[in-house]
C-alpha cells in the first residue's frame, strides 16, 4: 500500500518524511494554501524545492492542446519530477495520451466510474484518482467501483495506479484499502490520524510505568498524560 501526500508546503515536507511516494495537488489546495499570492509556476517551483519525490500538479485548459501546452511549460521547471493531474473528460484523456507519449506522467482525476477507468488505461495514464467521499455522498457504492477497477486492471500488463483520493476520514481510507487500490492520497492531518489509535496511546502510558523501573530511563515527558488519564493497572502483551 502506497501513500501520496498533499497540503501546504510544510505538510508536503511532513508527508515526504513519512514515506509518501508522491505528492498530489488540486485547485482547492492552491487557493487554501497559497491564497492567490503565487502563480502556478511559482507553486511548482516551491513544491519541487520542498520534496524529493515525484509530484503531480493539477492543470486545466479549454482544449487538449491547451492542457498539453501548459503541462510542457510546467514540466520544464522540474523535468522528470513533475507530472500532472488532469480532469477525466474527453479533452483530458486526449491530453493524457499525448503527454504520456512524451514521457510526462499524468493522472486522470475526478474519476467516478469503471468506464472512465477503462479510457484512462487505454490512453496510457500513469494513474487514476477515484473520488471516494464525493461518490459516497451521492449514494454510489465506491467499494464496488474501486474493486471492479482493481479487478479489471489486474488483467492488464501495465495498468494505471489506482490512487484513491477525496478521503474524508479513516473509514474512507479503510474502504479504499479493502477494495484493493494501489495507493491512497491525502493531506497530512488525515495521515496523522492514520498513525494514531487510543489503544496505542494507552499502551505507551502503561509501558511508562515499566520504563520507570529500568535504570537510566526517563519518561518524564509522559507525566502530564499519565496524570490526566489515570492509567489502569493492566498488562499489555
Amino acid at each position: 500500500m502506497k501513500l501520496y501526500g498533499a497540503g501546504s508546503i510544510d505538510d508536503i515536507r511532513r508527508c515526504t518524511e513519512l514515506g509518501s511516494v508522491g505528492i498530489l495537488t488540486n485547485p482547492q489546495g492552491f487557493e487554501q494554501y497559497f491564497g492567490g499570492s503565487m502563480t502556478l509556476e511559482e507553486i511548482t517551483t516551491a513544491i519541487a524545492e520542498a520534496t524529493d519525490v515525484p509530484f503531480f500538479m493539477q492543470i486545466h485548459g479549454e482544449t487538449a492542446e491547451a492542457i498539453v501546452a501548459r503541462a510542457r511549460a510546467l514540466h520544464a521547471l522540474a523535468p522528470g519530477r513533475v507530472g500532472f493531474k488532469i480532469v477525466s473528460d474527453e479533452k483530458g484523456f486526449g491530453a493524457i495520451r499525448k503527454l504520456q507519449r512524451e514521457g510526462i506522467r499524468c493522472i486522470a482525476t475526478t474519476l467516478f466510474s469503471v468506464s472512465q477507468a477503462a479510457i484512462a488505461a487505454a490512453v496510457g495514464a500513469f494513474g487514476v484518482c477515484p473520488f471516494v467521499s464525493r461518490g459516497l455522498a451521492i449514494g454510489m457504492d465506491m467499494h464496488r467501483v474501486l474493486s471492479t477497477i482493481a479487478d479489471a486492471y489486474a488483467t492488464l500488463e501495465s495498468p494505471p495506479q489506482i490512487i484513491a483520493v477525496s478521503l474524508k476520514g479513516l473509514s474512507d481510507v479503510e474502504l479504499a484499502i479493502s477494495a484493493g487500490v494501489d495507493a491512497v492520497g491525502m493531506r497530512y492531518p488525515l495521515m496523522k490520524q492514520m498513525m494514531e489509535h487510543p489503544l496505542s496511546e494507552k499502551a505507551e502510558l502503561l509501558f511508562a510505568k515499566n520504563w520507570r523501573n529500568v535504570k537510566g530511563e526517563d519518561v518524564g515527558y509522559l507525566d502530564h498524560a499519565l496524570g490526566m488519564q489515570g492509567v489502569a493497572e493492566d498488562s499489555v502483551h
